[in-house]
Parts: C-alpha cells; sequence; structure tokens
C-alpha cells in the first residue's frame, strides 16, 4: 500500500465519518473519538500530530 492508496481510504472514511454525523446515528463527540484512535490505530502519517492532540488533552486531566 502507497501513500496514494492511504489518501483514498482516509478521504472514503472522513466522507462516511460526515455523512453519518449528519444522519444523527451518533454524535459528534462520538465521531470526533472514532476518527482519532482509528488515525492512531491505522498508523497513517495522520497519526502524529493525532497524538500529539491525544497527548495535550490527557496532560490536562492528568497533569
Amino acid at each position: 500500500m502507497n501513500q496514494t492508496h492511504i489518501w483514498v481510504i482516509d478521504t472514503f472514511l472522513f466522507l462516511y465519518l460526515v455523512l453519518t454525523v449528519r444522519s444523527r446515528e451518533i454524535k459528534a463527540y462520538q465521531a470526533i473519538f472514532m476518527a482519532l484512535f482509528g488515525f492512531l490505530l491505522a498508523g497513517t502519517p495522520f497519526a502524529y500530530p493525532v497524538w500529539a492532540i491525544v497527548q495535550a488533552i490527557g496532560s490536562l486531566f492528568f497533569g
């Protein structure tokens, strides 16, 4: 799998996520948590900024 395939898959998943939130099947905060976890799990290049966001939020709660 090359970088182009990853971009296509991520774009499709983003659109699916937006449409699912708009249909009100899930709440927006649930979608955000699923997206963050998905990027971390997949290990794509998007995982690096997501990991920084998770660490920043975690430091607010766990000091």
